[in-house]
């Protein structure tokens, strides 16, 4: 019956860890796939990954829309179109983008949670952006709400680093658990 009423803070150290973890492997997913998505953009698949940041994506997009790099059914009649140095700058607009999410990742390692702070902030932004940038939000709902899992995401890691750093190192003593005896001056030891 001691047992029902020891401390199990164990697995909370491992179930608040995990969470974190899980943060960092999203956090990496939406690197990987929005890479992926504008890989896929410029070679014109028409395939998109839904984890993805949109902000990166956006920039490759404009840049190859005002390239003229898209089909003659996208523009108007006598649209004029920039030289193709501006899609470089908008790749690496996106770079840029990307390789901060990166160093969230990276940093956040140890743990450290204001990168993942930074991380969600990004997101937050990136998720704003989004939001004003697309012409009809039923039509963007499944991205949206992938959106809202990853701000979920970034902020369950960021609640569960700190509720993690609350907690003692190492489980209390059962209070069934003797604790020794301490040895008066006056004691004699045979």
């Amino acid at each position: 019956m001691g047992k029902f009423f020891a401390n199990n803070d164990a697995p909370q150290h491992e179930i608040l860890a995990s969470r974190f973890h899980s943060t960092r492997h999203n956090l990496l997913l939406i690197i990987i796939f929005s890479l992926i998505n504008i890989v896929l953009l410029v070679t014109k698949s028409g395939t998109y990954f839904l984890f993805s940041a949109f902000i990166p994506y956006m920039f490759v997009d404009y840049g190859m829309y005002f390239c003229g790099l898209y089909p003659a059914e996208f523009y108007e009649p006598n649209t004029e179109f920039v030289d193709t140095s501006f899609l470089i700058v908008c790749c690496i607009v996106a770079a840029v983008v990307l390789i901060l999410y990166l160093l969230c990742w990276i940093f956040s390692k140890k743990p450290r949670v204001g990168w993942v702070i930074a991380a969600l902030v990004f997101f937050v932004i990136d998720t704003i952006v989004m939001l004003f940038a697309v012409a009809s939000l039923v039509e963007n709902i499944i991205d949206i709400l992938f959106h809202a899992y990853v701000i979920f995401s970034l902020s369950r890691g960021i609640y569960s680093y700190y509720k993690l750093k609350k907690l003692p190192l190492e489980p209390e003593q059962s209070m069934e658990q003797e604790i020794p005896e301490t040895i008066s001056d006056d004691t004699v030891i045979s």
